[in-house]
């Protein structure tokens, strides 16, 4: 039976790895659905699915980040096998990285690779990002800024009411996060990604990235902004397959 945490886009029962994928604010599993077809045969896409997106999830939108992270390490842990990979982009980033704790402390299997992109380790300033208790017009005006939300969705007051309590509960979850300066390092290799003209997450200051992983590989720079992911497919596929390489040898690169 199909688990309602994640959706397969390009099934692929025979790969080596799995990469489970985890949106940003307000996004849901298909802003991953492009990646499938264009990774290698030896991974597998696993784009998650977070409550309050969809009519069949069984559950409200996560508002705290410990607890989103709990759900999701009882939701997908038993199909936490080695190897797999963990991607998140912004919120997904925290979500994953909160995860990988969360794992820790149900000593399942941790991920051979977390690359957090457009995420910062001590979490995004609040002033850079919408206030969920803000009026309607403010909090639009804020997310429509950003970029992060198509124009479409903004001029249409259908869509847009349906699609502002998610943006609000994601948002709400983001303020949540509780850096810990002095937490013990990760043992999980890490990646950070980011686009040089981001101005919500700046990728010169996801070097910090380094005092928080027991293996940092550093920093790759994209063209774009906080949402360079989304214009920048195939280089940022291509960066997470060479990072793959280079710390499992299950993976066949193409």
């Amino acid at each position: 039976m199909p688990s309602p945490w994640f959706s397969v886009y390009a099934p692929r029962p025979a790969a080596a790895v799995r990469l489970y994928c985890l949106p940003c604010a307000g996004g849901d599993a298909t802003m991953f659905r492009a990646w499938a077809d264009r990774l290698p045969p030896g991974i597998e896409l696993r784009a998650v699915r977070l409550p309050g997106r969809h009519a069949w999830h069984p559950e409200p939108a996560f508002t705290d980040c410990v607890t989103a992270a709990d759900r999701l390490a009882a939701g997908l842990g038993p199909e936490l096998r080695p190897p797999y990979v963990l991607f998140g982009h912004s919120m997904g980033a925290l979500l994953a990285h909160q995860l990988i704790r969360a794992v820790e402390r149900r000593r399942l299997a941790p991920p051979v690779l977390y690359v957090s992109a457009s995420w910062l380790v001590e979490g995004t300033p609040q002033e850079r990002l919408p206030d969920p208790a803000a009026p309607d017009d403010r909090f639009v005006d804020v997310l429509g800024r950003l970029g992060g939300v198509p124009p479409e969705v903004l001029a249409d007051p259908e869509v847009l009411a349906f699609t502002l309590p998610v943006l609000r509960a994601d948002f709400r979850l983001c303020r949540t996060y509780a850096y810990e300066p002095d937490g013990p390092p990760m043992e999980v290799p890490v990646r950070a990604m980011g686009g040089v003209a981001d101005t919500v997450t700046p990728v010169g200051e996801m070097g910090s990235w380094a005092r928080h992983a027991g293996r940092f590989l550093g920093v790759r720079r994209f063209p774009g902004d906080h949402f360079f992911i989304r214009d920048q497919v195939d280089q940022v596929i291509g960066a997470l397959v060479e990072d793959l390489a280079a710390v499992t040898a299950d993976v066949r690169v193409p």
